[in-house]
């Protein structure tokens, strides 16, 4: 089947001359729109994810293909394209299509009419406005200074929807993508332009829509074999801070993320996935006591990664994937500042189920945003020794926390946070929390 792309680097449409290969002549739009394309503007092909569409690939109906009706008319195929991050149809979208003369009379159309023995290279291009003003169903014409070609001078390429799309309008979003270039030679009976359509060089550039692909993000070396990534109990990156010191707190190429530029806060967020720490022994998941900050399992819970079915730290079981954003936290947003960063897991939940006894003492434990939100708890060691599970740091508004008493005792598993003061979980039933950017409230408790 043949490529999409192929159109452009093989100039593989209908008229088609200019591509990318040795000897073809390259106009401009052949680079200023890759330039677009790594810029995130493009065409999105819905054929590219419909794997099983006998014409998926079929130039003729690709979205923004160009062809020649007549001498001075292209028509355009319609589909959808981003342009600065925002979607839209063009050519009356999916499906249709619209045609366009050369005509400088039209109000999608800017060009100097030919005179006899002269060329020139049209530019179809697609733009953000829908007003019939400025394009005909989002797509423009622009024309370049005719040549005459018998003095061996090849047309220029028109540029100045480069810098201006739509020429006297101030538009906001002044991006475009080229469609096509038109190469023209002079014919009488070439409408106003006088024109005659002899080449149609197709130089769209596509948005990636196919899966989006992930490496785990570690500090840990790959495999013995280079060929998958180690996975130990403290190489995980599971939330900003360790985004931003992946290189270590003390290293000169420590990141900036998270943090401030001046007396602003740095406005950028993370998408990544990494694998969850766990405990570094096994030694302490019988008796958890409160970690420090720095500890690989702070905020996990009792059992740090351990289910109720994990007899060694050899055997202990996490999350291989997880997914992770982070972004800014709650904050008045009328400060330049900011909030502090707050991570959250997306794959998946996270849930610990922890039987502990033998505790002699009360035990606060730690709870964080990118932690365990489903702990389920067996504290055998008697109703006055609790273990208290205390939110620490920042949380996004909307986070939930479910805690689950499956001993006898009515009093030994308790709840600690803003807003609430050590609410006791009755014996087997279930206390469902949620924060509202301040406060955590007790939702059920069944």
């Amino acid at each position: 089947m043949v490529n999409p792309n192929s159109g452009h680097t093989n100039a593989n449409n209908t008229l088609a001359v200019d591509g990318l290969r040795d000897g073809d002549v390259i106009t401009s739009p052949s680079l200023t729109n890759l330039i677009e394309g790594v810029h995130g503007n493009g065409i999105l092909r819905l054929q590219d994810t419909s794997v099983e569409m006998a014409s998926r690939n079929e130039p003729t109906s690709s979205p923004g293909v160009c062809g020649r009706v007549d001498a001075n008319t292209v028509r355009v195929a319609g589909g959808f394209m981003v342009l600065d991050g925002v979607l839209y149809k063009f050519a009356n979208g999916p499906g249709s299509y619209v045609d366009l003369d050369l005509d400088n009379t039209q109000n999608y159309c800017t060009s100097t009419v030919l005179a006899s023995g002269q060329e020139s290279l049209y530019v179809v291009y697609a733009i953000a406005s829908s007003d019939s003003a400025h394009a005909s169903a989002r797509v423009r014409l622009q024309g370049g200074t005719p040549v005459t070609v018998s003095t061996g001078v090849y047309p220029p390429t028109p540029s100045g929807f480069l810098t201006d799309p739509i020429t006297g309008y101030s538009e906001e979003n002044g991006h475009a993508i080229v469609l096509a270039v038109l190469r023209c030679s002079y014919s009488a009976g070439g409408g106003t332009d006088k024109v005659d359509i002899i080449e149609v060089n197709d130089k769209r550039v596509y948005v990636k829509t196919d899966p989006f692909y992930l490496t785990p993000v570690t500090k840990g070396s790959t495999g013995a074999t280079d060929t998958t990534v180690t996975r130990t109990y403290n190489t995980g990156v599971n939330y900003d801070v360790e985004l931003k010191e992946m290189y270590g707190s003390s290293n000169v190429e420590n990141g900036d993320f998270g943090g401030q530029l001046g007396s602003n806060r740095i406005d950028v967020s993370a998408l990544w996935i990494s694998h969850q720490n766990w405990k570094g022994s096994a030694a302490t998941a019988s008796n958890p006591t409160a970690p420090s900050s720095g500890d690989s399992h702070y905020g996990l819970g009792p059992g740090s990664g351990y289910d109720s079915t994990t007899a060694t730290y050899a055997d202990a079981q996490t999350p291989t994937d997880v997914l992770y954003f982070s972004g800014q936290g709650n904050a008045k947003q009328s400060l330049a500042a900011g909030g502090a960063m707050t991570t959250v897991r997306l794959g998946s939940k996270g849930v610990d189920v922890f039987t502990v006894s033998g505790i002699t003492t009360n035990k606060d434990w730690p709870l964080t945003s990118y932690g365990d939100q489903v702990l389920i708890t067996t504290n055998n060691s008697g109703a006055s020794n609790h273990i208290t599970y205390e939110p620490e740091g920042e949380f996004p508004e909307g986070h939930m926390i479910w805690i689950k008493n499956t001993h006898g005792s009515h009093n030994n598993v308790r709840f600690n946070g803003q807003g609430i003061s050590n609410e006791v979980t009755d014996a087997g039933k279930t206390s469902h929390y949620v924060f509202d950017g301040h406060t955590w409230y007790r939702l059920s408790h069944v």
